[in-house]
């Protein structure tokens, strides 16, 4: 069972420019880590959002959420420069719904990308990331719920005095679970896991990536996360309390 956190974003690292943008829903909507605003352009097309680096980077993974591409029949990638062009780093994905969206390619290295998104009709999108991955040593361990699983909803039950139901109200409260690691050595501790609980972003969230490829959550830390503690000579381990979003 491969696990993989995404929580590098090259957007936050340059400069990103939209080859069309509309000023009341800016590009830089794209990569604040906020679900709930927007970018959008002014105009359908082809609308391509540049970023510069000042140092070439690498990136293996492309991720996207809370769109409505998948209702006008949109399309979107990313590209890398390879010093005299812009390469596809996968095939362009036509989303088929609003979930959280990752997609994995050979990792290449370059100061310039692309995201390059193809809608006849002007888009909204909220999150968009790419970087490098990192994989937890081992996966998941028993007793433990995926975020497929996980639904964190409320339900308020009506009734009158009498006991007669009178409907059920549902309120989304999206998922909620934990991220559980197991036996990582010291020094993977420290060059991988200290990042990562340091930052107080959200991330993607791919619990069993070889099996379910298309099962993606974007998560937060549901509290502090609490500190990694020796489960064995050289290695340790950590849970932490995760909320999140499906769809």
């Amino acid at each position: 069972m491969t696990n993989r956190l995404c929580f590098q974003n090259l957007l936050e690292n340059g400069t990103v420019v939209a080859s069309s943008e509309d000023a009341a829903y800016p590009v830089a909507n794209s990569f604040d880590w906020i679900t709930s605003d927007y970018f959008r352009p002014t105009a359908g097309g082809t609308i391509n959002i540049d970023l510069t680096l000042s140092v070439a980077a690498s990136a293996n993974y492309f991720a996207f959420f809370n769109q409505n591409l998948y209702s006008l029949s949109g399309t979107i990638k990313l590209q890398w420069w390879n010093g005299s062009s812009y390469v596809d780093c996968f095939a362009a994905v036509s989303p088929a719904s609003n979930a959280p969206s990752v997609t994995f390619f050979p990792q290449q290295t370059s100061t310039k990308w692309r995201v390059v998104i193809t809608c006849a009709s002007v888009f909204a999108i909220s999150m968009l990331s790419f970087g490098t991955s990192l994989d937890l040593p081992y996966g998941m361990y028993l007793n433990w719920t995926e975020p497929q699983l996980a639904n964190a909803d409320e339900y308020l039950n009506s009734e009158s005095d009498s006991g007669e139901f009178l409907g059920t109200s549902r309120i989304s409260k999206g998922i909620k679970t934990t991220l559980e690691l197991q036996g990582a050595a010291d020094a993977w501790i420290r060059t991988n896991w200290v990042p990562f609980i340091s930052r107080a972003k959200p991330f993607w969230f791919l619990p069993n990536y070889e099996t379910y490829p298309a099962e993606a959550a974007l998560c937060k830390f549901d509290g502090a996360p609490p500190p990694p503690k020796h489960s064995g000579y050289g290695y340790m381990s950590a849970s932490i309390p995760i909320r999140g979003l499906i769809e």
